[in-house]
């Protein structure tokens, strides 16, 4: 991403996926703040650029991405200047409240990124940077209401339904410009959409944001794409291992220390703090700095085609500390050389819409339906697991025979 200069109002960015954006005086006030310049550090998919070496983009890129796209959103629905530029606000800063890689370690952080973005946005929450808590001030000089774009950001917008569904929906302006940069960082084909012809689509129907019945092809286009873009990229089995590796460092970190501060820290900073922090945590910072990975020793694709059903759904709903420490003791390896993942579970509270399509079509009636009641496509994923593994244990690659067994056993 490179700025080349300023227009009359602001700044022209040339992005590797949406082109020339142009970014106008409310979105360069916002930028050059230090919540959001924050992002700049913090990487978009966590340790995935383990898997994918060309995944280096940066949640930074994301929110000036969705900010554009609410932007063309806009313009394509002829709605008022108050509403785009309520919707540009909230899509620059979206994302300000994630805690280092992304949604690694957010499992044991005391708070999700979503609050922790309404807490900045409103001034409830300011960082430990120059210059930090001027947004709600920002916002102020351009008559837009700090509120509700916390409240367009987390899902609680009394208003204009539309305008909650172009920000936070089952098919937002945030996921259309994720699945479109992810899959060009990655180089996966199979996450590439349709993103203008979608927006080209859209109309605003019964105070909702609605799709034009032509439209459902690129719909169902971008669906399945999220969908193999969790099972293949976001969660990858190896990046999987890698982000469950950091979150025991990080838990062991917490353990022994206050944590102050973990949550708001950039990707480096993070890492450097763990290395300082204790012997185990330094540990598994080493392995992954040299990628020396644990491996995987036991994996549970499909509950329902196993011989110990019963088992397993008590495992997968049971604690994962304790599952680890019963296989600790069964194998007389130390703590924190097995890590149970309970991978289904983990991606659904992070990604609730996954098996959600509230996604409405405006037939060549007028008629508004449902498009799962139209799309076989749409009404068939809600069966599908979004991830490939449901249940792992992972463990060193010189224990990977041993825990294999102990695990078969203690599943039986």
């Amino acid at each position: 991403m490179l700025i080349l200069g300023k227009n009359n109002e602001g700044k022209i960015i040339k992005d590797p996926v949406h082109g020339f954006m142009d970014l106008n005086s409310l979105q360069v006030d916002l930028l050059s703040q230090p919540e959001l310049q924050r992002m700049t550090w913090v990487k978009q998919l966590g340790l995935g650029v383990l898997i994918y070496p060309g995944g280096h983009q940066t949640r930074l890129e994301h929110c000036l991405g969705t900010s554009y796209l609410c932007k063309m959103i806009s313009e394509k629905l002829g709605l008022p200047e108050d509403e785009k530029s309520l919707l540009e606000a909230a899509g620059i800063l979206h994302d300000i409240g994630h805690p280092p890689f992304s949604h690694s370690i957010e499992e044991v952080m005391e708070r999700n990124h979503m609050e922790a973005t309404k807490d900045l946005i409103v001034g409830e929450e300011k960082l430990d940077m120059e210059g930090s808590g001027r947004i709600p001030e920002i916002l102020d000089e351009y008559g837009i209401d700090p509120k509700d774009v916390a409240d367009l950001v987390t899902g609680r917008f009394s208003g204009k339904g539309y305008l909650q569904d172009i920000i936070s929906s089952q098919m937002d302006a945030d996921q259309l410009d994720y699945l479109a940069r992810d899959a060009h960082h990655t180089g996966v084909s199979y996450g590439s959409i349709e993103t203008g012809w979608i927006i080209n689509v859209m109309r605003v129907n019964e105070g909702r944001l609605t799709y034009l019945e032509k439209g459902i092809d690129g719909l169902e286009d971008c669906i399945l794409a999220r969908d193999h873009m969790y099972s293949s990229v976001y969660c990858h089995k190896t990046t999987s291992i890698a982000e469950k590796m950091l979150l025991r460092a990080v838990e062991r970190h917490l353990e022994e220390d206050n944590g102050d501060g973990v949550f708001w820290m950039t990707d480096g900073e993070l890492l450097e703090t763990l290395y300082s922090s204790n012997p185990f945590s330094k540990e598994i910072v080493r392995r992954l700095r040299s990628r020396e990975l644990y491996k995987r020793a036991f994996a549970v694709k499909d509950i329902e085609e196993t011989e110990n059903t019963k088992r397993l759904k008590e495992l997968i709903e049971g604690c994962e500390k304790d599952i680890e420490r019963d296989l600790i003791d069964i194998t007389g390896l130390d703590d924190g050389e097995i890590i149970v993942n309970r991978q289904a579970r983990l991606t659904k509270n992070l990604e609730p819409r996954l098996r959600e399509f509230d996604i409405r079509i405006t037939m060549e009636s007028g008629e508004v339906v449902p498009l799962e009641s139209i799309s076989k496509t749409v009404a068939s994923l809600k069966k599908r697991e979004p991830v490939r593994d449901i249940f792992s244990v992972y463990t060193p690659e010189e224990h990977r025979s041993r825990v294999s067994e102990a695990v078969k056993s203690y599943v039986k």
